[in-house]
């Protein structure tokens, strides 16, 4: 099931972009099975998730009282690294902002039903993709089966594997960091910023001039010759949903 979340205070807008999604889920109903959930505040929403509800796209208006989307988002990246969001608001004047809490896309109001359609294409797509992609990883005791978007990033020590999980589990595996690299580095998720990691930008909070921070605030060292390659590829990757605006 993908779980949606609309979050704006004005009713009529709510109303509006919860039938584009209706609308939506109706044509892509042999697809995904989708639930769709509305809040007109984002402590409403925040109270949700922290009740356990784990959302897979949020939808939130940037300008609201008490707490601004951005705000809203802020809070729950703090642990959900991995839902898509998608904001909209009335001025292009905070898609910095947005890019900060690694929104997915920015929509201009008067939303448009065709434009938000498109977004919620892409967006299902790549969430359903992403969701599915796994890798076996071959334990001392066992085989595990990890899928890609709780990868956190991968370290090699001598001929140990060491797979952080967005969890804070860590496996251990032997082998080579070449044995993994066709599998990873062909999905554009993951990058190698030396030659002992492999990362998951989506786990990514900010780069440095000689290293990642991921979200759980491990820091992953740089190569230097490899510095300005990752650093281009990471805001790529990160304003990828931005670039049609």
């Amino acid at each position: 099931m993908l779980q949606i979340a609309i979050c704006d205070d004005n009713n009529t807008e709510l109303l509006l972009i919860k039938q584009i999604v209706e609308t939506f889920k109706a044509l892509h109903i042999s697809k995904y099975n989708i639930k769709c959930d509305t809040y007109k505040s984002g402590l409403d929403l925040l109270m949700a998730t922290e009740n356990g509800i784990s959302y897979d796209l949020l939808i939130l208006d940037i300008v609201m009282p008490l707490m601004t989307g951005i705000e809203v988002a802020t809070e729950i990246r703090v642990k959900n690294k991995i839902s898509k969001i998608i904001f909209l608001t009335t001025s292009r004047e905070f898609a910095v902002d947005s890019y900060k809490v690694d929104a997915f896309n920015y929509l201009l109001k008067p939303i448009k039903k065709e434009g938000l359609i498109s977004i919620l294409e892409k967006a299902c797509a790549d969430i359903t993709d992403k969701r599915d992609k796994q890798i076996i990883v071959r334990c001392k005791t066992c085989l595990t089966k990890v899928f890609l978007h709780n990868l956190e990033y991968i370290e090699v020590l001598g001929r140990t594997l060491f797979f952080h999980l967005t969890s804070g589990e860590i496996l251990e595996s032997f082998g080579t960091m070449s044995q993994l690299e066709n599998d990873l580095l062909s999905d554009k998720r993951f990058i190698k910023p030396h030659r002992s990691y492999i990362v998951n930008m989506d786990c990514v909070h900010r780069i440095t001039d000689n290293a990642i921070i991921t979200f759980s605030n491990k820091s992953i060292p740089i190569s230097r010759e490899l510095y300005k390659n990752i650093k281009k590829t990471y805001i790529s990757y990160s304003f990828e949903g931005f670039k049609n605006l």
